[in-house]
């Protein structure tokens, strides 16, 4: 099913909407009844199937609300959610990612930026409940298998929409209202669903996925351009770490380790620009392609210093902490990802991670050294210091030859395992989850380099609102008293 994508008339359902009634549409002028596809399904699932998954894929690089000019695709949403962390920093104050920077006009219920992040991943759970709505109850074979792609794609956007709309669920959000939550296109608009119950939902769709997935014998290793076990597992793991599953992250974060994918060398890491699909740690990416490409608002035009367009960027560039970069030992060559001296026009600190030399590039969504990660996380959250701390070894000591396995228990572990993930991963959209998970605030007072200030204590400055123009106004059952705090 990966290698030849049909393009037929049935394409047309590519024409996706949201919950929201902004989105509410039907593709205009459809002959083909629900019930005569869920017929070809049955007879050939590729010919209907296949091409709506290759919009639920490039959904991922091309998604957006508005059509502004720094918001198109996952990457860049995950761009401007680094930004309100303790890692990135812009160079200067007037880059369009400057109000995610400066925390301004950002997660109130009127702002578009709330708005927008609501839409995209609202849209997300649309075009995989289309795809799911037409595959019959008793499927089998290939059909399944568009199931658990459609399944998994579905519980990630629900992920986020929790992670982002809604305090984490340890940390005060557990006994708290969620997002609405829809099996179906054909299902009623309804209220905001309790957390426990949303996750409850997500993470019962990630197993089933894992199962079909595994029963169908599917190649995670075929293709990195496609939704499978591994991406499934990833999920599951970041969702079980959320939720005090610790046993299932830590079995989920393993089941990726253990497939065929291997931890960039030195040069690969150094010298890559992270944007290669054919990376050997690439669990999930978009393959770049003409026909979907985003020229220079594409991800790498707005992180790679030596493919940043100055019309959008307006010669500013972005940037690790100073404190984290001091925090890297000198053996460990992630620190060559990051300039320690300005270089002009270039200032110091400023990444070469991304470095690539245009922005025709791939993406990469999933890396296997997150697993690492995450696992290692789940074991010491587990109370297994010693299986954590084994882990962790396995990842830095491939980063740093230096590196001694740890020592370390409990939250001191934990500390480190934190601090690990702030290094391997910035920059790949990890930091705001990441912070509501281990419950940090930001506080950029003693920083150097940072631009702005921002001093924020953990908690409800982190929990967007639900917006108003796009979803209670639009939604009879929810009214103004089921908003977030702002």
């Amino acid at each position: 099913m990966r290698k030849n994508i049909l393009y037929i008339v049935t394409a047309a359902a590519l024409i996706f909407s949201s919950c929201a009634s902004e989105l509410d549409t039907e593709p205009a002028g459809s002959s083909v009844s629900d019930e005569q596809l869920q017929e070809l399904v049955k007879k050939d699932p590729d010919l209907v199937l296949a091409p709506m998954m290759l919009g639920v894929t490039n959904y991922m690089h091309t998604g957006n609300r508005r059509g502004s000019t720094n918001d198109r695709g996952f990457m860049v949403w995950n761009l401007g959610m680094d930004l309100q962390g303790n890692d990135m920093l812009l160079s200067s104050l007037n880059n369009w990612f400057a109000d995610e920077y400066m925390f301004e006009n950002l997660r109130g219920q009127t702002n578009s930026l709330t708005a927008d992040r609501w839409y995209c991943y609202y849209k997300m759970v649309y075009m995989a409940n289309q795809i799911l709505d037409l595959i019959p109850e008793d499927a089998e074979g290939t059909a399944l298998v568009y199931k658990a792609q459609a399944m998994t794609f579905r519980a990630m956007a629900y992920y986020y929409l929790m992670c982002i709309y809604q305090n984490d669920y340890l940390h005060g959000g557990k006994d708290k209202a969620g997002v609405p939550y829809y099996t179906s296109t054909k299902d009623p608009v309804t209220g905001r669903t309790p957390s426990i119950e949303v996750f409850s939902n997500i993470t019962a769709d990630l197993k089933d996925a894992v199962a079909i997935f595994e029963a169908a014998g599917y190649d995670a290793m075929e293709s990195t351009s496609d939704i499978d076990q591994s991406v499934a597992n990833m999920v599951l793991a970041r969702v079980a770490l959320t939720t005090g599953e610790y046993a299932t992250a830590k079995s989920a974060a393993a089941a990726v380790i253990a497939e065929n994918y291997s931890l960039m060398n030195e040069e690969q890491y150094t010298k890559s620009g992270f944007q290669s699909s054919a990376l050997p740690e690439t669990v999930w990416s978009y393959t770049w392609a003409s026909g979907t490409s985003l020229e220079n608002r594409a991800f790498s035009s707005w992180i790679s210093i030596t493919a940043i367009d100055n019309a959008n960027n307006k010669g500013v560039y972005p940037c690790i902490d100073e404190r984290l970069y001091n925090k890297i030992p000198a053996t460990d060559y992630r620190k060559k990802n990051f300039l320690a001296e300005a270089q002009n026009p270039y200032p110091a600190y400023a990444n070469t991670k991304f470095n690539t030399p245009n922005y025709r590039v791939d993406e990469i969504y999933m890396r296997l050294s997150e697993a690492y990660l995450l696992k290692a996380e789940a074991e010491a959250r587990g109370g297994d210091d010693a299986a954590a701390q084994q882990t962790l070894f396995e990842l830095v000591s491939k980063r740093d030859s230096a590196y001694a396995k740890s020592t370390k228990t409990g939250s001191a572990l934990l500390d480190e395992i934190f601090l690990q993930s702030r290094i391997e991963l910035w920059g790949e959209g990890h930091e705001f989850f990441t912070n509501k998970r281990f419950n940090v605030g930001v506080d950029r007072a003693s920083s150097a380099n940072h631009q702005h200030k921002a001093v924020i204590p953990a908690g409800k400055d982190f929990t967007y609102q639900i917006p108003l123009s796009i979803e209670i106004n639009s939604n009879p059952n929810i009214s103004s008293s089921d908003q977030n705090p702002l």
